[in-house]
């Protein structure tokens, strides 16, 4: 059994005047992964080449701010999470900026790292471009993955050899990489202005299956993942949950704001509803500070890593 987070606040010695570094919920800053269940970690990297917006790199460290706030509401959680499950927070991957193979190599090897030691890694973003290298390294551990791809894009764009790797095509070389089980391929949330057809239809062709966000309403987030249960069955997957799928109108601070997204209660009970499935990788990606003043974002963002390490419990 592990110490609550809260435990590990009370414990530390109050004859110290300096307390240690800031982590997600106050978990125990460590990278023995062996002596672990789930490892929260940071990737705090973005592309930076969206024309007007940057700033996901900062994602995981305000995130671990907002967490002060969710770690005091969390005591009032019956079970919790920390009664069955060790979590730590390993920090944040080190990487390169001015590199995206070498920093996609850093994050690869920092996944495997965790899961050869049999501890899931749940990470938190940096913009979508992270995703593919996590893909990786779980498909060196447990083979095809199946993908639960909670998003306003599909991030399955065709590939540009000018500009190969971005936040906008790692879905589509995870699935010609051989990564994923495309028989348990979805993306849900899909949206954009007029409509998003073309990158949806890009998607189909290749063998994803995509729920825009028409369809999301009408079948109701029940109905939802009552299908997302149907459709990935007991497959490995990884869950991929990119901060844009809510309305930027209540959630400001991600990199690609698409007006007509989800309710931030909705996207709660989808998360609460992947109990149960067999999740090898989890990420919440895409918040970014700079242009959410008020936090409300990295806030969201803190209560719903906090609600799948309960789906994880």
């Amino acid at each position: 059994m592990a110490d609550s987070p809260n435990c590990s606040v009370e414990k530390m010695n109050k004859n110290k005047l300096f307390a240690t570094p800031l982590t997600f919920l106050n978990l125990a800053l460590s990278n023995e992964f062996k002596d672990a269940d789930i490892a929260i970690f940071g990737i705090p990297y973005d592309c930076g080449r969206d024309p007007i917006r940057f700033g996901s790199r900062q994602g995981p460290n305000a995130i671990r701010h907002a967490s002060i706030l969710t770690g005091e509401l969390i005591k009032d959680a019956s079970p919790s999470p920390f009664d069955t499950k060790r979590v730590i927070d390993a920090g944040n991957v080190q990487l390169s900026l001015e590199n995206i193979e070498q920093a996609f190599v850093q994050i690869e090897d920092a996944v495997t790292t965790i899961v050869n030691e049999n501890c899931l890694p749940f990470a938190i973003g940096g913009d979508g471009a992270i995703s593919l290298p996590q893909m990786r390294a779980l498909h060196k551990k447990h083979g095809e993955i199946a993908i639960v791809h909670i998003d306003a894009h599909t991030d399955a764009w065709p590939i540009d050899s000018n500009t190969p790797f971005t936040n906008a095509n790692q879905f589509t070389h995870a699935m010609t990489e051989g990564l994923i089980d495309q028989s348990a391929a979805l993306h849900i949330g899909t949206r954009g202005p007029i409509n998003a057809n073309t990158a949806i239809k890009h998607a189909r062709d290749m063998g994803y299956e995509v729920i825009p966000i028409e369809q999301y309403f009408e079948m109701g987030v029940d109905k939802v993942v009552q299908y997302i249960h149907q459709l990935v069955a007991e497959k490995p997957v990884f869950i991929c949950y990119d901060m844009d799928f809510f309305d930027p109108a209540m959630v400001p601070g991600v990199a690609t704001p698409t007006p007509g997204g989800a309710l931030p209660s909705e996207g709660i009970v989808l998360m609460r509803g992947l109990k149960g499935l067999n999740i090898v990788g989890m990420d919440i990606n895409t918040t970014t500070p700079l242009h959410d003043p008020a936090g409300v974002s990295a806030n969201l963002a803190a209560t719903l890593i906090a609600e799948g390490l309960g789906v994880l419990s």
